[in-house]
């Protein structure tokens, strides 16, 4: 099972800059989908919330991080809505959940 939360973790960090990427462009005047970045999103916080979940067994503080990613994440549709009249507060909302994916992926690699 480590082998597999060692890749969950990795994969989640990656969609997640994927998708904060999407939305920096999509907010610049760049022609993106606003359906890619949904499904992106829907994806990014499940791959946050296996990765969590698979973690916390043995790696318990990469686990506990992940999960921290997930609160603001779990809001940002709720509170970060609508973006074409506050872009700021749903990209500051989604960029909150940047620390502890940057300590989770700083734990991954010293694994």
């Amino acid at each position: 099972m480590g082998l597999v939360a060692e890749a969950a973790v990795l994969l989640a960090v990656l969609s997640y800059l994927v998708t904060v990427t999407l939305g920096l462009l999509s907010q610049r005047g760049h022609r993106v989908r606003r359906a890619w970045h949904s499904r992106l999103f829907v994806l990014t916080f499940a791959l946050t919330a296996l990765a969590a979940a698979l973690s916390l067994p043995a790696q318990w503080m990469r686990g506990l991080l992940l999960a921290l990613a997930l609160v603001p994440l779990s809001l940002l549709p709720f509170l970060g809505v609508p973006v074409a009249r506050r872009p700021r507060r749903h990209a500051l909302m989604g960029l909150s959940a940047a620390p502890p994916y940057l300590a989770a992926l700083v734990l991954w690699a010293a694994r």
